[in-house]
Order: C-alpha cells, then sequence, then structure tokens
C-alpha cells in the first residue's frame, strides 16, 4: 500500500540514488529480496517509495559484510525484537571480520618490513650492528628442539592460540637458545621457538606452556647467511668471537629468525637465518 502523499521513485531515480545497478533491483525483485511497492500493469514500469530506502541501506550493508541473500530476506520478515537479536549477530561477524582484516593488514606490513630488512642486509656471512625495534613473539617453551629438529608438538599450540584469537601463523619463526661455546650443530638446544606477533593487542587465552615475551628494542649484533649445517657453525663463531672481544656474553640469550629469500614475483625454495644478539648498553 502506497501512500497517496509518498512520492514514487522509477527503478531508474532508485539507482541513480544508491549507486546500485537496474539489473540488481530486477533480480532483487524477483528473488523477493527488494520489491516495488507498485507496478504500472500496462507499461510494467516498477516504482519505489522514498521510505524503501532505508530498508536498502541495511540490504546493501548486510550484503557488503557477506550475509547471504537468503538470510536477507529472512530478516525482513522479521519482528522488531528479532531484528535486534539478528543484527547483534550481524555485528559479531563484522567485529571479527574487522580483527581478521586488522591482521591482514599487519601481515603485509610486517612482510614490507621483512623485505626491507632483507634488502638492507649490508653483508652476508659476516657480523655486522643495527637497531632494532621491540618485537613481541609468541614463544613456547622447548626441551628437545634443536638447530636441525623442530617436532611440530611445539608450532601446532602457537598456531592454536593464534587460530582462537583469529590470528594466523606468521611465515617468520625463529628459536632462543643460550650464548655459549658449541662444538658441533647438534649441541643447540632452543629454550624457546617463537613466532612474531603481529598486532599489539592482548592474547586471552594461552596453550600451556605458551607465552607472550618481547625482543627488547637496542642496537644488536647480527650475521645473516643461507642455512646449511657448514654455514650455520661458522656464522656462530663469527657472532660467538664478536661477541666475546666485546665481553657482553655472560648470562645471555642468541636470538634467530628464520625465514624465506624473496627474488622479484618468484617465492625462492631457499632459507636465510639471522642470529642477533643484543649488545648491552647501547
Amino acid at each position: 500500500m502506497v501512500e497517496k502523499h509518498e512520492k514514487l521513485l522509477t527503478i531508474g531515480e532508485i539507482s541513480k540514488m544508491t549507486n546500485l545497478p537496474i539489473r540488481t533491483f530486477h533480480y532483487y525483485d524477483e528473488i523477493g529480496v527488494f520489491k516495488p511497492v507498485y507496478i504500472d500493469k500496462k507499461t510494467k514500469y516498477r516504482y519505489y517509495s522514498e521510505s524503501q530506502l532505508y530498508s536498502l541501506d541495511l540490504i546493501k550493508s548486510l550484503k557488503f559484510i557477506g550475509t547471504s541473500l537468503e538470510d536477507i530476506k529472512y530478516a525482513q520478515s522479521l519482528t522488531p525484537e528479532q531484528l535486534v537479536d539478528f543484527l547483534a549477530k550481524q555485528e559479531q561477524l563484522v567485529k571479527r571480520k574487522v580483527k581478521q582484516i586488522q591482521e591482514v593488514h599487519y601481515t603485509l606490513l610486517k612482510t614490507k618490513k621483512h623485505l626491507e630488512e632483507q634488502i638492507s642486509i649490508p653483508v652476508y656471512e659476516e657480523v655486522y650492528e643495527m637497531d632494532m625495534a621491540t618485537q613481541r613473539i609468541l614463544a613456547i617453551k622447548t626441551t628437545d628442539a634443536t638447530i636441525l629438529y623442530t617436532p611440530e608438538k611445539y608450532f601446532r599450540p602457537l598456531a592454536e592460540t593464534l587460530e582462537r584469537e583469529g590470528s594466523v601463523m606468521n611465515s617468520h619463526y625463529g628459536g632462543i637458545y643460550p650464548l655459549k661455546q658449541y662444538d658441533t650443530i647438534n649441541d643447540f638446544y632452543y629454550n624457546y621457538l617463537f613466532t612474531p606477533l603481529l598486532t599489539e593487542r592482548y592474547l586471552e587465552k594461552l596453550a600451556p606452556d605458551v607465552e607472550v615475551l618481547k625482543i627488547p628494542a637496542g642496537r644488536y649484533a647480527c650475521i645473516a647467511f643461507v642455512f646449511s649445517e657448514d654455514l650455520y657453525i661458522a656464522a656462530y663463531k663469527k657472532l660467538y668471537a664478536y661477541v666475546n672481544h666485546l665481553n657482553l656474553g655472560a648470562n645471555a640469550n642468541v636470538f634467530e629468525v628464520y625465514m624465506p629469500t624473496w627474488n622479484g614475483n618468484t617465492k625462492l625454495d631457499t632459507f636465510f637465518k639471522v642470529c642477533f644478539f643484543k649488545l648491552n648498553g647501547t
């Protein structure tokens, strides 16, 4: 029923007002999502009322967040009280999607940062110094993880924790072990394995043995190299000698990051490691 004082809009007019194609209104009419208030029997022209614009705003919003047309049609049959409950559920979906979009945003920023760091490495297989910002990490205590053997049982709790928080596992991961003399690669045992956190938000539910730690800001001694067993030992010995020369190695840890190398549009199958040690007092 159309009120006599209410202005009717042609399908062309409402299309321009809402920036929706005319064919969309034809389709919505066919499936019963958004029907005209009046159809001229002779010309078959569709007419809409100005008051329908409110309903159309809701339809567009629900469609934008991914609500199915079937659910949108169902929502229009609800009582005001039922519609409030329906919209409350959609609101929660929106909040989750906003978090996921934020994570994607941070992933892009972090990937860009890692590429910039890779490009800025001044030399491979030699020690260099660089300033680093604070990095939050999600870490798990380990007892039997080594350079050559990192059990899946440690990465699963990290991934599960991030999934519960609506996040994803970072493709970059690393380990923490004591700075000391090692004779062979089999002598290295991690105290922690970790993945960088993409956001600063609080994580509510941590899995057992999982904790949020911080790699502190400061100046670090670093060495980067394409991973192989022989290169690892050689690179670590250079880092160890550099730190010992500065007399900074007492009760300290080495942070190690393992990441893929990139070349143009191709993600290569090679990986490089960066081992770094915080230079105290700098």
